[in-house]
């Protein structure tokens, strides 16, 4: 992880609404590379005109930053059957179309609401033996001969959504292939089980995982079975931290001092072969530059213990 400092970027609408001014605040901070909203209040990048992305680019590379990638969110209704589907297709072909000609080299998207897993088959009931009935208090199995209970289905609006989902990205792929950008998708209103399916399903080189740790700290999967499952289809990872409380409830916290463990994570993130960039993002936090400033310090400080 010795290259870690230049592979550490921040989130530009945490800085500044000026693209300018977001830069410069950057470069001061540290920080090798940036990323912007595909579309905000104050700047739409995919309405660029050519002479206005040569621009762009001028800015960036004048505080001799890299441009990470771009972000896009569906909203709330993803692409389920409510969604404006060809519509959000679109948008999002725009932004694929805009990260190519800026030179960004990944989208990452939060795909909004997922279909739950898959339920998988059942696991196989240990035959008790005499050996084994010793003085343990054995658990309630089922009588020999009896079939285990069959995992439960899911329900028919979980298939709808499969359904809309699974032709939704299969489109994005192919996008994504025609303009030969990564894709690194997220999802807050799902968990990694579910994130974990549909990309399988998907089947796409283009698309692999962006990796949230505070989405992480809520979800079932503890962290470890998160990284062997995952860690290579990590594409970008997303640098924010958080308190967890209970049933998962999580608060935001400064980088390093919340409950993510930046140790584990880096050294299984080294382990795997990820090399790609790690993204600051304290929007949720008051002072957003010194939120920013501090989970630079204290990365570089981890990787040098």
């Amino acid at each position: 992880m010795d290259d870690l400092n230049q592979r550490l970027s921040v989130v530009a609408s945490a800085l500044s609404t000026d693209a300018r001014v977001a830069a410069h605040a950057a470069r001061t901070l540290g920080f090798a590379g940036i990323q912007f909203d595909a579309t905000s209040a104050a700047l739409d990048l995919t309405t660029l005109s050519g002479t206005g992305r040569r621009e762009f680019r001028h800015v960036l590379s004048s505080f001799n930053l890299q441009l990470v990638g771009l972000r896009f969110e569906l909203g709330p209704r993803g692409f389920g059957p409510a969604s404006n589907v060809e519509r959000v297709l679109e948008q999002l072909e725009r932004t694929l179309e805009t990260a190519a000609g800026l030179a960004a080299p990944l989208v990452c998207v939060d795909l909004g609401p997922l279909p739950p897993a898959p339920p998988g088959p059942p696991k196989p009931v240990p035959k008790v033996t005499q050996d084994m009935a010793g003085l343990i208090i054995l658990p309630n199995l089922p009588a020999e001969g009896e079939a285990p209970a069959a995992p439960q289905e899911l329900s028919a609006a979980d298939r709808a959504l499969a359904s809309h989902v699974d032709a939704a990205l299969a489109e994005v792929c192919a996008r994504a292939d025609r303009y030969s950008v990564i894709i690194a998708v997220r999802s807050e209103l799902a968990g990694f089980a579910a994130l974990d399916a549909v990309i399988r399903r998907a089947s796409c080189p283009w698309m692999g995982i962006e990796l949230d740790p505070v989405s992480a700290l809520r979800d079932p999967w503890p962290l470890d079975e998160i990284l062997s499952r995952l860690a290579p289809l990590v594409r970008h990872v997303r640098v924010r931290d958080a308190s967890v409380g209970d049933a998962h409830r999580t608060r935001p916290a400064l980088v390093g001092q919340g409950s993510v463990n930046w140790g584990e994570l880096l050294a299984s993130l080294d382990a795997a072969g990820y090399r790609g960039w790690l993204t600051v993002d304290p929007m949720e936090l008051p002072d957003r530059a010194a939120a920013a400033a501090t989970a630079r310090k204290t990365l570089l400080a981890v990787v040098q213990q």
